[in-house]
C-alpha cells in the first residue's frame, strides 16, 4: 500500500530530524573530547550512532511503502558549551522535541488510518520514553557533579563503559 503523500513528507522530515540529532550528538562528543572527558564523548558517539539507526528505520519504512526518501541539508550544530551540564540540557531538550515530533506523527498516522505507520511509531514512542529517561538521569548525575573536575572524572569513567557500536534497532 502506497504511503499517503502528507504522511510521507512528515516521515521524511523525521528522517532529517534524526540525522540532525546524530550530527548534534557527534558535535557534543567532540566537545567532550576537547574537554578531556572521553567517557562522555564515547557516550555521545554511541548516541549519534543510535540516532543514525533511527533515521534508517524511517528511511527503510518510507522506501518499502513506495514513497521517495528526501534528504535535506543539516544545520551546523553547536559544538561549544559553557559546561557539561549545558550540553546535556541541550541534548535533553532535543530529545523532548523529538518526542513531540513522534507524537504528532502518530496522530497523523491515526488520522490517515495507516496502521503500519502506527506500528512503526509505537516502537518510537517507547524508545523516546527511554531516551528522555536516559538523558534526564545523565543530567541529574552531571548536575550533582557540580562541574567539579574530580566528580566529572568519576562520572566520565562510568560513561566510558557504554559501547560505541550499539546493536541495530
Amino acid at each position: 500500500m502506497k504511503l499517503n503523500n502528507d504522511l510521507a513528507k512528515a516521515l521524511n522530515d523525521q528522517v532529517n530530524a534524526e540525522l540532525a540529532a546524530a550530527h548534534n550528538y557527534l558535535a557534543m562528543a567532540a566537545y567532550f573530547d576537547s574537554a578531556d572527558l572521553p567517557g562522555f564523548a564515547t557516550w555521545f558517539r554511541a548516541q549519534s550512532q543510535e540516532e543514525t539507526q533511527h533515521a534508517m528505520k524511517f528511511y527503510d519504512f518510507i522506501s518499502k511503502r513506495d514513497a521517495d526518501v528526501t534528504l535535506a541539508a543539516i544545520a551546523q550544530p553547536t559544538q561549544t558549551f559553557d559546561s557539561p551540564t549545558q550540553a546535556i540540557e541541550a541534548a535533553l531538550n532535543m530529545e523532548q522535541a523529538v518526542s513531540a515530533q513522534i507524537h504528532a506523527l502518530f496522530g497523523m498516522a491515526s488520522d490517515h488510518k495507516d496502521y503500519a505507520a502506527q506500528s512503526l511509531l509505537n516502537w518510537f514512542l517507547d524508545e523516546q520514553v527511554e531516551e528522555e529517561d536516559s538523558f534526564r538521569n545523565l543530567l541529574i548525575q552531571t548536575r550533582a557533579a557540580q562541574n567539579d573536575p574530580w566528580n566529572l572524572q568519576v562520572l566520565d569513567k562510568e560513561l566510558a563503559a557504554r559501547p560505541t557500536d550499539p546493536t541495530p534497532v
